[in-house]
Parts: C-alpha cells; structure tokens; sequence
C-alpha cells in the first residue's frame, strides 16, 4: 500500500507541477489545466505501465516464494492501473471543481469577482515574487 500510495501520489505532483508551471507563464486555468494533462499523459502512463510490467514476472512466479511475493505484486498492479486512471482522468476535474470552489469563496469574502487564476497559489507565489524585486 505504501508503495502504491508513493507512486500515485508522484504522478499527480508531475501532473500539478506541469499545471503550475504553465499558471507562472501566464496561461489561463483552463488551459494549463488542459495542456498539463496532454503533455503529461504519455510519460504518467508509461511510468505506470513499465512498473506494471516489471511485476509481470511476480505475477507468475510459481513455487514456494511465490506464495507470499505474487499477492503483493498482483494488489500493487492492479492498484497501479486503477491509481493512473484516476489520476489521469479525475485529478484535473477534482483541480478544476476545487478552483471554482476557491473562486466562489474567495468572491464573496472580497466582495468583488475573482478570476480562476488569481485564487491558486503558483500565480500568487509568481506575484509575490515580483513585488520583492521591484
């Protein structure tokens, strides 16, 4: 459990990192959130699909050790495949849902309209930033 929890939690900080970058240059929410998710589509899946692999062979062991290494290799397999379809599919929803939720709280304690990128915190970072060096 432990280290499916690690992986998965990997490939979401790759996804929301690659989001962030793209928020500091300047693009809008949406389409950060959108081009994170294409370009970090490939690379989260191969990184799955090659660890699924290399526990192909645990899979099938046979023989006395198989007993207690084959479980473990199965539950972390299937675990994988499942974590990386979350990943890739409900973490930008999850993202997107959270940001409007931000939004809408952030928008009535200001009293004022609030845009999706003002309220995450890779832009305010960026702005603070450049109010330190000027």
């Amino acid at each position: 459990a432990i280290a499916l929890a690690g992986i998965i939690v990997n490939d979401s900080l790759v996804l929301v990192s690659a989001m962030n970058r793209r928020l500091k240059n300047g693009e809008t929410f949406t389409d950060a959130l959108m081009h994170a998710g294409t370009s970090r589509f490939r690379p989260v899946l191969l990184t799955s699909l090659t660890t699924i692999a290399g526990l192909g062979p645990l899979v099938f062991l046979r023989g006395h050790q198989a007993q207690f290494l084959s479980p473990m290799a199965i539950s972390v397999a299937y675990g994988l495949l499942f974590g990386t379809l979350l990943t890739l599919l409900m973490m930008p929803a999850m993202l997107s849902i959270v940001n409007k939720i931000k939004v809408l709280l952030i928008s009535i304690i200001k009293r004022r309209p609030v845009s999706r990128e003002e309220v995450e915190p890779a832009v305010k970072e960026e702005l603070f930033l450049k109010k330190q060096s000027n």
